[in-house]
């Protein structure tokens, strides 16, 4: 009988992953829970993971910077993530005014809810998902960083922007992937 009760108790206790982005609960930098609405963009938004130490993340930041300003004022919303519980809101900040990304939002995964819920591995490492929520592309920024410490000269593929820019139009966009390069989310 202690066993059945164990066993119950067991499979009752057991917590369901997220289904949808508005079940993940991420908390703002004052410690205060948040979860992203996705109904209330215009035509979509972008999760960015971000590490204030990851040097790509700061390499990035300018590329980063432009893409939130380009298309924030068309409709769609960036959520600039820092995952787990090293960074304090300090040291967030701190990135957030040394790197100029004043325009974006920064929040944090504390129990890497949202990485895991996205599948995200590396910072930086972007998911753009449409109004409704579902994920259309997950990977790199662009092509310019291929492997660690090796860049192009000329960047050939700019992958968040190809797809923002797609979404914006209305046009289709298959979901894909690219493989991400930068610090491990740990």
């Amino acid at each position: 009988m202690q066993i059945l009760l164990f066993i119950l108790l067991s499979f009752f206790s057991i917590q369901t992953s997220p289904e949808r982005i508005e079940e993940v609960s991420l908390s703002n930098l004052d410690g205060k829970p948040y979860v992203i609405q996705s109904a209330k963009h215009e035509k979509g938004f972008v999760v960015l993971f971000i590490s204030p130490e990851c040097p790509l993340c700061q390499s990035y930041s300018l590329t980063i910077r432009n893409l939130a300003s380009t298309y924030q004022k068309v409709g769609f919303k960036f959520y600039a993530i820092v995952p787990g519980k090293t960074y304090s809101k300090k040291e967030i900040l701190a990135f957030k005014h040394k790197y100029q990304l004043t325009d974006l939002d920064f929040y944090t995964d504390p129990n890497f809810d949202l990485a895991k819920f996205v599948q995200a591995s590396i910072t930086p490492e972007v998911a753009v998902f449409t109004k409704n929520g579902l994920k259309v592309y997950q990977g790199r920024i662009d092509n310019w960083a291929f492997e660690l410490s090796k860049k192009r000269k000329v960047i050939t593929a700019f992958d968040l922007a190809d797809v923002l820019e797609k979404l914006y139009l209305n046009q289709m966009v298959k979901p894909y992937k690219t493989r991400a390069i930068g610090c491990y989310i740990n």
